[in-house]
């Protein structure tokens, strides 16, 4: 071989390493460089593509980062998602499946918060905020096979005669376990639901979450929809009502949504009315709405947490109205009630248990029905993992370990208030008042701010805690206190000293 021929050779050896390396390391950035890159430095998991079109490298690395997540932060609840996939990504949603089904109603009825927030914190700089979804992969549960679950379909615009939002169907006036804590309710929604507009009109459903409100909304709807075939039903929740106004605002079709709502809906159904509190420009729309129906006889039904007169945040003009027809209130279920419950859910799947189980079962599971049947989800799934019948023991473990799990109540917004008081020496009536001083703001803005960390309450519920703020004070006190945090990590900082003490109330079972 002539010295000309092996340079050529060498020549081409040379660029056949280089593209074979430059191979190995576009694969490995895809395969796992990626995740590494991710969790190390937060790079985007999206590669931008020739025609500037943005796409998701895997989405399997995005649920991993998601669980993993879950795991380092809550490990007291991380073998709820040892099987959580990341199946499917839309405009508007993230689809996650489990194994089962009841592990998929457990995260939806007590840890789905958590998974939106950390999908929302591994999310932001690649798909951004979508709303996530938890369903199950196999919606048998095979270790149980007496189980059956039957699902409803819902009832949704474009579809229907729902002209707004969509009704759940399975959520009807026989489904509803009556007791004396809702008798009064159901018989007035029963009545609307046989005569919409000439009974109790608006009906204002009142009471503290997980009672059964949105059941009985639900349930007036779906009786509405099969015995008046001509009515066309506006089903939505005040956020999602609050939403339609904002983008119609930016859109510029005011229009278009007040003829969909006055002029093109015969029953308005609205869940948590509370949201609007302290939104000017969506009471302004509602005010409106709720005349254009009220005038012409279409039936209106509200739900809220609290009696009209007790709203705050909230025009005289929209409260007087909303007392203008029949306002009921929904207590929380009593024992036997809360057994009644149970002894119909669990007819429904198929199930036979002891009578003195089930006591067993509500005497432990917390006040509201949510509670309870997420309660007793929770006892049939350990059932069923377990291959075992349905005791007295096997609810008292289950109990023992949620209590465990769950001593995190242990902190509200009551207790933050007062470490936090206490450490800048102020007071609970100071912090709570209209004082603007700095002494006052800057630990207003902790208490705020740790409220939010620390408990499950709604952005409404720490303002309403704290003097009857809006949601705007909440967010802006909670965003400077980020600001803080991110500009001064150390441990010294006070907030951290603060959160310390927290968890150490706790009982240590609230992670970094």
């Amino acid at each position: 071989m002539s010295r000309e021929d092996g340079s050529h050779w060498g020549v081409n050896y040379l660029r056949l390493l280089t593209i074979l390396s430059t191979f190995i390391h576009i694969m490995w950035t895809i395969k796992g460089g990626v995740h590494m890159s991710n969790a190390n430095s937060k790079k985007p998991l999206v590669i931008e593509q020739e025609d500037g079109d943005i796409e998701l490298v895997d989405k399997n690395i995005l649920g991993a980062m998601v669980v993993d997540n879950i795991a380092e932060s809550f490990p007291g609840i991380k073998h709820f998602f040892n099987t959580l996939k990341l199946v499917d990504l839309s405009d508007t949603e993230a689809k996650f499946f489990v194994s089962d089904m009841m592990t998929a109603e457990w995260i939806n009825n007590h840890y789905l918060h958590i998974l939106q927030k950390v999908f929302d914190e591994e999310a932001k700089d690649d798909v951004g905020s979508k709303k996530v979804v938890v369903e199950s992969k196999d919606r048998n549960v095979s270790s149980v096979p007496e189980i059956k679950i039957k699902k409803e379909p819902t009832r949704q615009r474009g579809l229907t005669r729902v002209r707004e939002g969509h009704l759940n169907g399975k959520q009807t006036f026989s489904s509803f376990v009556q007791g004396a804590s809702n008798t009064l309710a159901a018989i007035a929604a029963e009545r609307v639901g046989e005569k919409p507009g000439q009974s109790y009109n608006p009906l204002f459903i009142y009471g503290r979450t997980g009672l059964g409100k949105t059941h009985l909304l639900n349930a007036v709807g779906n009786v509405i929809y099969d015995n008046s075939k001509e009515l066309k039903i506006c089903s939505l929740s005040a956020e999602h009502f609050t939403n339609r106004v904002i983008s119609s605002i930016r859109a510029g079709k005011q229009k278009e949504l007040r003829e969909s709502f006055r002029f093109d809906c015969d029953v308005l159904l609205i869940d948590d009315i509370h949201f609007i509190s302290g939104k000017e420009g969506t009471q302004q729309e509602f005010f409106h709405t709720f005349n254009a129906l009220y005038d012409s006889n279409k039936q209106i039904v509200l739900t809220s947490d609290r009696p009209p007169h007790q709203l705050s945040g909230i025009q005289e003009r929209l409260v007087g109205r909303f007392e203008w027809g029949f306002s009921v209130e929904v207590l929380p279920p009593d024992l036997e009630h809360r057994v009644a419950i149970l002894q119909t859910k669990a007819k429904n799947l198929g199930l036979v248990i002891e009578p003195a189980v089930l006591f067993v079962v509500a005497e432990k599971s917390g006040g509201s029905i949510r509670e309870l049947e997420g309660f007793f989800n929770n006892v049939v799934g350990q059932a069923a993992m377990l291959n075992v019948q349905i005791n007295k023991s096997l609810v008292l473990d289950v109990a023992t370990r949620l209590s465990s799990e769950d001593s995190v109540d242990l902190v509200n917004v009551a207790l933050i208030q007062k470490e936090v008081a206490s450490f800048y020496g102020t007071t609970i009536q100071d912090m709570c008042s209209k004082k603007r001083t700095r002494g006052v703001v800057r630990p207003r803005q902790v208490a705020i701010y740790l409220s939010r960390v620390f408990t499950d309450d709604s952005l409404l519920e720490i303002g309403r805690k704290f003097g009857g703020r809006d949601h705007s004070t909440v967010l802006h006190s909670i965003a400077t206190i980020e600001d803080l945090l991110a500009k001064n990590p150390s441990q010294e900082n006070p907030i951290r000293i603060i959160q310390t003490k927290i968890r150490k109330i706790a009982g240590g079972k609230i992670d970094e």
